[in-house]
């Protein structure tokens, strides 16, 4: 009888032993998931984790003053440092400052530089004039750029009677007016717009 006791007994410890040992394990896998799933959904407070997603939908800030750079990204492989995606018509990027920054602006158009396109100090303007003769005849005026430089516009004036200037238009080296004198000596202009190139004025 007492044999019969031992055995059962035993069976019944060795029965609560392997439960244990399984709901241990369940356990332990259940806190694993547990994190593991909490640690894919980040909430506010929550380290950013490299090599991970992390999905959010607050804002993140970094705020300091240092007089060195805030966040420095190094890329020592072949890829870039930084990959901005936004919606179709969204703007990438908004900065509050003006200043100009190296390397960064995109002054090209078409494959030419900034420099490449005339700029007002590299410009300058030609003014021809002619005192009319009389006699209902037509003057013109050229107003002319230097050999090797580019007209770039320009205009007249003929301060006769409302119709008497004929024509205002580029020439192949300048600007060309014409007008008709109506004899009381006023005076045919010709103003030329020129991009300047060497040899410079």
């Amino acid at each position: 009888m007492m044999k019969t006791t031992k055995r059962v007994l035993s069976g019944i410890f060795w029965l609560g032993r392997g439960t244990a040992t399984t709901m241990g394990v369940a356990v332990m896998l259940a806190v694993m998931l547990g994190v593991a799933t909490t640690a894919l959904a980040a909430v506010p407070g929550d380290p950013f984790k490299l090599g991970r997603l992390n999905t959010i939908d607050e804002i993140s800030r970094l705020i300091g003053s240092t007089p060195d750079t805030m966040l420095r990204i190094d890329n020592d492989g072949t890829g870039t440092a930084l990959d901005l995606r936004v919606e179709p018509g969204k703007a990438p990027m908004t900065v509050d400052s003006t200043t100009k920054v190296n390397d960064l602006n995109a002054d090209k158009l078409d494959g030419e530089s900034a420099n490449d396109f005339v700029s007002e100090d590299k410009t300058y303007t030609v003014n021809e004039l002619e005192t009319g003769l009389g006699g209902g005849l037509d003057e013109t005026v050229r107003a002319e750029c230097d050999p090797g430089d580019i007209i770039l516009g320009g205009g007249g004036s003929a301060p006769f009677r409302p119709d008497v200037l004929r024509i205002s238009e580029p020439s192949s080296e300048g600007w060309r007016v014409t007008a008709q004198d109506n004899g009381d000596g006023s005076t045919v202009v010709a103003n030329a717009i020129c991009a300047d190139f060497p040899p410079l004025r």
